[in-house]
C-alpha cells in the first residue's frame, strides 16, 4: 500500500505542508525492510526476508480452517502477522511491556500478532508453527469472547490457546511433575491477571494452564468446554459460566484440579520422566563400569598371587 500526496503546483509549498509530509513519510521510512504477503484471512509482514511469507500463510490458513466453531461467528477482517528479525525489533513492534523470554505476542481486539525471528524461537526449544498457532488461537478466542471483557482469567486464556493449538511441550510435563512432588503448585486464582515474570515461574504457570484445561476435558468432555466458551461469547464471565454449566464456581474447580494432581503425577510418572530415564541409564552405565572394573582388578590380583607361588618341583 502506498500513500500519494498531491499539492497545487501553482502556489509555493507552505512549511506546514512540509512538516505534514514528513510526518506522513516517517512511519513508512523503514517499510522497505518488510516483505508482505496475503491470503484470504491473513496479511504477513516479514522483516528482511528471514522466512518465506508463503509458509507462514499456509500454517495460518490451515489452523484457521480447523476452528469453524469460532471463525464463522467473527469478522473476516484480515489478521496481521509480523515476523521480526531481532529481539530489539520484536520489542519495538510490540509497543508494550513484555518479558525477555517471550517469543510471540497477540493483540486479539486489534487482530495483530507479532513473533520473533524463527531462530530465536528454535533457541527457545519451540517451533514456528507451534508459536504461530498459539498466537492465532489467542486472536480467534479473544474475538469470539470479547463480550466477556475482563471476565476470563489469564490461566484459562492461555490454557485455551494451548488446547486449541494442540500444543505439546514435554518440558512442561517435567515442570509440573517436579512442582507436584515439591508441593509448590500455584493456585489458579493467583494466575487470574498475570503470570510470574521469571522464566521458571512462567513455565510453571503455562504448564498448569495446559493441565487444568486438559483435565477439564478429561472429566467433563470437549462439548462441555465448548458450552463454556459459548457462554463467554454470550457475555458471561468465566465464573458465571462454570456455575451455569457445571454447578460450581472457579474456586471449587481450582480445588478439585489440585486434588487430582497427586493422583495423576505419582511415582510411576516420575520414573517415566526423561530426566530420570536418562539419569538412571547413566547411573546404570557407571555402576556397570565399576562392577566390571572391580571384577577385572580381582582377576589381576589372583594372577599376581599365582605368579608369586613357587612351584614345588623347583624347591631346593
Amino acid at each position: 500500500m502506498s500513500t500519494v500526496l498531491y499539492r497545487n503546483t501553482s502556489k509555493p509549498l507552505n512549511i506546514t505542508y512540509i512538516v505534514f509530509i514528513l510526518l506522513l513519510i516517517s512511519p513508512f521510512s523503514g517499510s522497505a525492510s518488510w516483505k508482505t504477503g496475503e491470503s484470504e484471512h491473513f496479511r504477513v509482514y516479514v522483516q528482511h526476508g528471514i522466512v518465506d511469507s508463503a509458509s507462514i500463510l499456509q500454517i495460518a490458513e490451515i489452523f484457521y480452517a480447523e476452528l469453524p466453531r469460532i471463525t464463522r461467528y467473527i469478522s473476516d477482517e484480515k489478521i496481521e502477522i509480523k515476523v521480526c528479525d531481532t529481539p530489539k525489533a520484536f520489542q519495538s513492534s510490540v509497543h508494550a511491556p513484555i518479558q525477555d523470554w517471550a517469543v510471540g505476542c497477540a493483540f486479539p481486539l486489534s487482530r495483530r500478532i507479532i513473533i520473533q525471528n524463527p531462530s530465536q524461537i528454535t533457541q527457545a526449544k519451540l517451533q514456528v508453527a507451534q508459536v504461530l498457532r498459539h498466537e492465532i488461537a489467542h486472536v480467534l478466542f479473544g474475538q469470539y469472547t470479547q463480550k466477556a471483557g475482563n471476565g476470563v482469567p489469564l490461566w484459562f486464556i492461555e490454557g485455551i490457546a494451548i488446547h486449541l493449538a494442540k500444543e505439546w511441550v514435554p518440558s512442561r510435563h517435567e515442570t509440573l511433575l517436579k512442582h507436584v512432588f515439591s508441593r509448590s503448585i500455584i493456585p489458579l486464582q493467583e494466575l487470574t491477571k498475570e503470570f510470574p515474570t521469571l522464566h521458571t515461574g512462567a513455565d510453571l504457570a503455562y504448564a498448569q494452564s495446559h493441565d487444568a484445561l486438559r483435565w477439564f476435558v478429561q472429566v467433563n468432555g470437549i462439548e462441555t468446554l465448548w458450552t463454556i466458551i459459548d457462554r463467554l461469547h454470550e457475555g458471561m464471565n468465566l465464573n458465571s459460566a462454570f456455575e451455569s454449566v457445571l454447578g460450581y464456581n472457579l474456586n471449587v474447580f481450582d480445588r478439585l484440579w489440585q486434588e487430582s494432581l497427586p493422583q495423576r503425577y505419582h511415582w510411576a510418572s516420575f520414573l517415566s520422566s526423561s530426566y530420570v530415564f536418562w539419569g538412571g541409564l547413566g547411573g546404570l552405565f557407571i555402576l556397570s563400569y565399576f562392577i566390571c572394573w572391580n571384577r577385572r582388578r580381582k582377576q589381576l590380583n589372583q594372577l599376581a598371587e599365582q605368579e608369586n607361588i613357587v612351584d614345588p618341583f623347583f624347591r631346593e
